[in-house]
């Protein structure tokens, strides 16, 4: 078996178009010292200047540039010390605004959307207002960033299990007759998709407009390259998103990581769980998977469903998006969905973060697999914690890439001297991310707490302000906690070499 996977490793695109991204950042900077030790005094004088000048100017501008301090030292340090290739990767990979025409397409292919969707109710904008000042700023947050409106849903479900997720997901399937939408970082055939797509053919069948996108990236050797094309055989409308070329380009970075499931506009999944046999432990790579997710019914689905139509109008035809507005009647549970995009200035999730850490008076619990964090992240922890705010983070016991789990272990031995209480899944793996604090508001979605999630990817969340949903996250949590092992003082030390490793690592943190 694992010959065979070595094998289809070995010959496959992937292998090939990474062999052809290291040719590509190779080729210049070998040209370059090539040219340079092979040419007389005077060329070689003009080229090491031409350098030195590129590099000062670059330099310049990454201090001056409106990014946080960890991203700039995270390119400064290959920019000094491996000239010119620091500068030409900085130049090729660096995280920047979508170009223009690109906005304009963006524009263009929402204008038609923005009236159906992206209306805001004003009854309940004034709820809001009178829960408090935190909830209307998040709404105002939300909407400069997105257009998307403050909702609400009648319904609320949370799901502290992929297995229960999984099981929820597959029945609200069956009961679709308008329309499914599906966007999924990952799908993997096995026990768990092969039900999904099972239901989804049956439902094509029937007449149901069923689409579903998936990342190139995060599904690669779990899916065939052409497997867009064999769902569309049986009339499921399918887009890979962005799939991976031999470019050294940024746009390789900028992953959908989004989850999200949308049933006739009305009911609405997110979360951290991808459709992979892992997330509902049919498979166990790293022992028990803990995930969570979240099943809205309401005026809040909409934005799910606005958040979907956006990735796909980039790629499809222009159509009439009236056909997939759904008239949900009102709810009493206050439910912001909002989504982040690494083409604009906003943080969206990251800023609503910080909000809900720099409010809290109790408590502050938070679910992430990967704990990268910057500056402000870091203070506002520490201060809460300081100010005498329980702060609790649970991180996996079992890691599923080491060496970003030796980078979440030096941020979480800082943190633990701060005051922190930080605690490892010893029964396998976390892949929840969510946010919960004093009983009153919570974020769910699938956003990590790293750079990757914050600046990169595309990503989807809801921000619940209700007391109701609150307490069951905050039970989940607490009673994860008891199956933990807190991170002591003594737990964090550790040999000179190790200690030195995690802090390279750390350098090189916001690129990873």
């Amino acid at each position: 078996m694992r010959f065979r996977k070595l094998f289809r490793l070995l010959t496959s695109k992937f292998l090939l178009v990474c062999l052809l991204l290291l040719i590509e950042l190779a080729l210049l900077p070998a040209a370059y010292y090539f040219i340079l030790f092979n040419a007389n005094t005077v060329v070689f004088i003009v080229m090491v200047a031409a350098v030195i000048v590129f590099d000062f100017f670059l330099i310049l501008y990454i201090v001056n540039a409106e990014i946080n301090a960890e991203y700039k030292i995270a390119w400064l340090v290959p920019i000094l010390f491996l000239p010119p290739a620091g500068g030409l990767m900085y130049l090729s990979l660096r995280r920047r605004k979508l170009p223009r025409r690109y906005r304009r397409t963006l524009v263009d292919r929402f204008s038609g959307m923005r009236p159906v969707f992206y209306g805001q109710n004003e009854d309940i904008l004034r709820r809001y207002e009178q829960h408090g000042a935190f909830a209307a700023q998040c709404a105002a947050i939300t909407h400069e960033a997105n257009r998307l409106p403050a909702a609400d849903c009648y319904e609320a479900e949370y799901f502290p299990t992929g297995e229960a997720y999984a099981a929820k997901l597959c029945e609200e399937l069956e009961k679709a007759e308008k329309f499914i939408f599906l966007e999924y970082f990952i799908i993997a055939r096995g026990k768990f998709w092969d039900g999904i797509a099972d239901i989804l053919r049956r439902k094509a069948a029937a007449g149901v407009d069923v689409r579903v996108i998936y990342d190139d990236i995060g599904s690669m050797f779990k899916v065939p390259s052409n497997y867009p094309a064999e769902l569309e055989k049986d009339g499921i409308r399918c887009l890979c998103f962005n799939r991976f070329r031999p470019v050294l380009d940024v746009a390789q970075n900028n992953r959908t990581h989004r989850k999200i499931a949308v049933i006739d506009g009305v009911t609405s999944f997110t979360g951290g769980i991808n459709l992979a046999d892992e997330y509902v432990n049919e498979t166990k790579p790293f022992g028990h998977w803990k995930d969570t997710g979240v099943m809205v019914r309401g005026r809040a689905a909409q934005n799910f469903t606005a958040m979907f139509l956006q990735l796909w109008s980039l790629y499809a035809e222009k159509e009439d998006f009236s056909a997939f507005a759904c008239d949900a009647p009102a709810g009493d549970i206050l439910c912001l969905p909002f989504c982040d995009s690494p083409f604009d200035d906003a943080n969206v999730c990251e800023d609503l973060y910080l909000k809900t850490i720099y409010r809290a008076k109790k408590y502050v619990y938070i679910f992430t697999p990967y704990l990268i964090l910057d500056g402000e992240m870091k203070r506002a922890l520490a201060g809460a914690a300081k100010a005498g705010v329980d702060v609790r983070i649970v991180v996996p016991g079992t890691p599923d890439k080491k060496y970003v789990y030796a980078v979440t272990k030096a941020f979480y031995s800082q943190l633990v001297k701060d005051g922190i209480r930080i605690y490892r899944y010893t029964p396998g793996f976390v892949h929840a991310k969510g946010i919960v604090s004093d009983g009153e508001c919570c974020i769910l979605g699938s956003t990590n707490m790293d750079f990757r999630s914050f600046y990169l990817h595309f990503e989807c969340d809801a921000a619940f302000f209700d007391a109701r949903i609150a307490a069951q996250v905050e039970e989940d949590f607490l009673q994860t906690c008891a199956l933990c092992e807190e991170v002591g003082i003594d737990a964090i030390k550790d040999s000179l070499p190790r200690l030195l490793y995690r802090a390279l690592l750390r350098i090189f943190a916001p690129l990873m």
